[in-house]
């Protein structure tokens, strides 16, 4: 069921817009180098990023499925990282670390009514568009290995060409880019389960900064789910891009706990 406000699930808005990082993960980490239960995720790549080797964990108390979820990623000789998007409570987190894993800042759940956006616009030259499978699929991973410092064949798990780029309007997962002369410098894709419209894989090539670009590709994904009648908005905030979702109105309703390994 769309939620209609945030203030119409106040108490719950927080868990649910930690709670989507981990429903996206779901559904488009299947595979073969993917482990799911129902106490954890647990993807290994032995790509050079902890999102490329890392483990969600469902529940804050769930000892026995923390220390069965991260101790594999200690072995792939890569960075990794356990994440807990309810929160994990002072034991379980206790036991990760001494397991090897140091407290990372964590990662917030906000949430934006899309009604009440701050209005985006690009700079003159630069478009906005969907992006589907083949070659401009391609280039969108290429932007957002770039953009987000990710390996190449870890954005790719992530591309309109691995998840399927369904071009219907009320497509699932929608891919859409920032495009100047040709070429996409700012990537963002959204994922609708839950009632909410949650907002990934936003990126920047370093170069297109300071631009409002991001901001804008948030924004105008958002309000294409708005079109299909969505209207709550959450993502999960990296830092360098907390007071650019600050700016377009979100607020901050939970903190999502990250752990991370990083092989000596």
């Amino acid at each position: 069921m769309i939620l209609e406000t945030i203030e119409s699930d106040r108490a719950g808005i927080g868990a649910r817009a930690a709670g989507h990082f981990e429903i996206a993960f779901r559904q488009m980490m299947a595979g073969p180098r993917t482990v799911q239960t129902d106490a954890y995720l647990r993807l290994v790549t032995g790509e050079a990023h902890p999102l490329g080797n890392v483990a969600i964990v469902s529940e804050p108390g769930d000892l026995d499925a923390a220390i069965e979820a991260c101790l594999p990623l200690l072995g792939c000789g890569a960075p990794a990282a356990v994440i807990f998007p309810r929160g994990a409570e002072p034991a379980v987190a206790g036991a990760v670390r001494e397991r090897g894993f140091a407290v990372e800042a964590a990662m917030p759940a906000m949430a934006v009514d899309i009604d009440r956006m701050s209005t985006t616009a690009l700079p003159q030259g630069y478009g906005f568009a969907r992006i589907g499978a083949g070659d401009e699929g391609r280039a969108w991973a290429e932007a957002l290995a770039i953009g987000y410092e990710l390996p190449r064949p870890l954005a790719d798990l992530f591309s309109p060409d691995a998840l399927g780029a369904d071009m219907a309007a009320d497509a699932p997962i929608q891919f859409f880019a920032v495009v100047r002369d040709g070429q996409q410098v700012a990537t963002s894709m959204l994922f609708l389960a839950d009632g909410l419209a949650g907002i990934y894989c936003v990126s920047t090539r370093p170069d297109e900064r300071k631009k409002g670009l991001g901001a804008h590709a948030t924004a105008e994904a958002l309000r294409a789910a708005r079109r299909l009648g969505y209207r709550v908005g959450i993502l999960q905030s990296s830092s360098a891009g907390f007071n650019v979702y600050v700016g377009l109105g979100f607020g901050t309703y939970a903190q999502v706990p990250m752990l991370v390994h990083v092989p000596s």
